[in-house]
């Protein structure tokens, strides 16, 4: 049995940083493997020029293929939407036989984290790690102090699906933002 974290998210498109917190938390002692788990859509976003799922799965196999313990999942693809973390949570637990689950999330979520659909159960099941983001909101107490919740010490991003889905948009460059295996998909802006 192994321990595994659980990379969530909708991943449209791809981003370096994506890679660069895939690949930190892949070197972690404690993490035998990350899944990378592409997301149909989130229950909490509108869709926004949504890459469509094929190519999201597609993009993300291509990515993480050449690390060692990054694998990509599609498992949330198979399963009744809306979909939420719990959700996947319960069938990782269901279909696997892990050691323990570590859901790997941005500190931009903390601040909703009490929102969650069932978010006491999400921290029974998993332990939570927090990679740093810009936030000016504050987290709650309650999931501050949560023992299950870890404050890591990862790179901290500043790269987002959105500005770049925008760039797309306004047909400007992307290149040093994405991975060179994802500039093939906006040939026509690179």
């Amino acid at each position: 049995m192994s321990n595994v974290g659980l990379y969530l998210g909708t991943f449209n498109p791809i981003h370096n940083g994506h890679v660069t917190l895939a690949e930190y938390f892949s070197k972690l002692p404690e993490l035998d493997e990350v899944l990378v788990v592409i997301s149909p859509q989130s229950p909490f976003k509108k869709e926004d020029g949504l890459i469509n799922d094929t190519e999201r799965l597609e993009m993300a196999e291509i990515v993480f293929k050449k690390f060692d313990n990054v694998r990509v999942s599609d498992i949330e693809f198979k399963m009744s939407k809306p979909n939420f973390t719990i959700d996947t949570l319960k069938e990782f637990k269901k279909r696997h036989k892990y050691n323990k689950l570590i859901l790997l999330i941005g500190e931009d979520n903390l601040v909703g984290f009490n929102k969650w659909k069932d978010y006491k159960k999400i921290i029974e099941i998993a332990e939570v790690y927090v990679y740093p983001r810009d936030t000016n909101q504050k987290i709650p107490d309650e999931i501050l102090t949560n023992s299950n919740i870890k404050l890591v010490d990862a790179p901290k991003i500043k790269i987002s699906s959105s500005h770049i889905r925008e760039l797309i948009k306004s047909n400007k460059k992307i290149d040093g933002l994405v991975p060179k295996e994802v500039l093939g998909f906006f040939k026509f802006i690179t």
